[in-house]
């Protein structure tokens, strides 16, 4: 019997790697892209505002394709402004003091003072148009 054929590890030569030829509209593609990606990430990183963010991006699409160029990579680093804190609403004693909490209270409270002592509430009730001169 004969032995099987061995095989040696030989060292490649590193073939080279022919380049295509972009065509014009992957560039503008890719530009645009790259620019939507860089607003995002500014956005995200808290350095532009939702407005600011929305006209960015009407911008970038809205351009003549000819005219967004970008051949320069993007910023890795970038030192972030605060973070944004997200809107809120009116605070605790704000909503307390709505007209809507106010209405309420007074038909709740007036509720229970008639379950409770029916006759006052009625005479509180009459003498109100007295109290205002009627």
């Amino acid at each position: 019997m004969s032995e099987p054929p061995h095989l040696a590890l030989v060292p490649a030569e590193p073939m080279p790697v022919a380049e295509v030829p972009a065509s014009a509209d992957y560039h503008i593609v890719h530009d645009r892209l790259t620019s939507l990606e860089r607003l995002t990430r500014l956005f995200e990183q808290g350095a532009l505002s939702e407005a600011e963010f929305a006209a960015e991006k009407m911008l970038i699409l809205g351009l003549p394709a000819d005219e967004l160029v970008l051949r320069d990579a993007a910023p890795v680093h970038f030192v972030p402004a605060e973070p944004r804190r997200p809107q809120q609403g009116p605070s605790l004693v704000g909503r307390m003091l709505s007209w809507k909490f106010l209405a309420l209270s007074l038909v709740v409270g007036f509720g229970f003072s008639f379950g409770t002592q029916p006759d006052e509430t009625i005479r509180f009730f009459n003498q109100i148009p007295r109290f205002f001169g009627a």
